[in-house]
């Protein structure tokens, strides 16, 4: 069931007046920074044009040529503050939205909040990362916490450093109904030798489980083989695979610390927000971020996570 079933009628009483309001606000920032931008970017380009025709020393020509993109790049940053305006509005819509829900939004993520992922190994090795979109509440009785990250390993390229996307989706936490003390951890199959390499810093060992379709698209290792196989019965070990199946990219999942813990690799931003360059009214991403947190209660509702249910 998709949680606040009387969105329509919210949107049109709270969203709709609020963005109307804000986007008349945005026509003022945005004529304000382009009246301030567009004359220094104009008289950068004439600069620019006038260097390269006219100028015949090699020297004085490049050292103009330098000096009118930098009248260019001081224009446009005169326009950051529309990009400024955009992240609080996108924060005040977000807070509302979620709100409508019973979500606790925040766009600021705990610094520590990565830690219990990284301990399970399931989340690739990287050395930069940006956190965002921190959503924490209930679905169902179900304590859950969740957010966006954006994980970046560094390589060589080409003599210098350069950074490569490794991980961009949603992380997530939920309260586990039953109790356990160990750790397991649910890998994606992605081949033998792989996941031997995979496997690599990973506690306990591999655990053998009835499910042939399931061994085939995870790899599970267990501090506790007892206890793995409890966690993982035939009907949890089939609604993983159902929110594999749901989700719109490749997942993970470890048992640790009392919660279950999920990544799902995306490769993509979630909960849209609108472009302040562009009409809000235009609010076609509305759509796709009632569709992301929807997938917020699937989680609970396809797993069966609340206390009632004998998992």
């Amino acid at each position: 069931m998709t949680p606040g079933g009387d969105f329509d009628s919210f949107f049109a009483r709270e969203i709709a007046p609020f963005i109307e309001e804000k986007e008349a606000e945005r026509k003022v920032v945005l004529r304000r920074a382009l009246w301030r931008a567009l004359p220094v970017i104009g008289a950068g380009l004439v600069f620019f044009f006038l260097s390269s025709q006219l100028i015949e020393g090699e020297n004085a020509r490049g050292f103009a040529i330098f000096g009118s993109i930098a009248v260019m790049v001081f224009g446009a940053a005169m326009l950051t503050s529309v990009m400024s305006w955009g992240r609080k509005f996108a924060e005040e819509l977000s807070g509302k939205v979620f709100g409508h829900f019973g979500y606790i939004y925040s766009p600021e993520v705990p610094e520590s909040f990565l830690v219990p992922f990284d301990n399970c190994r399931l989340l690739p090795d990287y050395d930069r990362k940006s956190l965002e979109d921190h959503v924490s509440g209930e679905v169902d009785g179900v304590p859950f916490e969740l957010a966006e990250a954006f994980l970046e390993k560094k390589v060589r390229r080409d003599k210098r450093d350069d950074y490569e996307l490794v991980f961009r989706g949603l992380v997530a936490r939920y309260a586990f109904p039953k109790r356990f003390s160990g750790r397991t951890v649910i890998r994606g199959n992605r081949g033998s030798l792989f996941n031997v390499l995979n496997h690599a810093g990973v506690d306990g060992e591999r655990v053998h489980l009835e499910d042939p379709r399931f061994e085939k698209r995870f790899d599970v290792f267990s501090s506790d083989q007892v206890e793995a196989r409890y966690l993982l019965t035939p009907a949890f070990m089939e609604r993983l695979m159902q929110l594999a199946d749901a989700s719109d990219g490749p997942m993970q999942a470890a048992f640790d610390g009392g919660a279950l813990l999920l990544v799902i690799d995306g490769r993509r931003g979630y909960f849209a927000q609108p472009s302040p360059w562009r009409d809000l009214r235009q609010n076609d991403h509305i759509h796709d971020f009632v569709e992301d947190i929807s997938f917020i209660s699937e989680i609970a509702e396809v797993l069966k996570l609340d206390a009632d249910t004998k998992v």
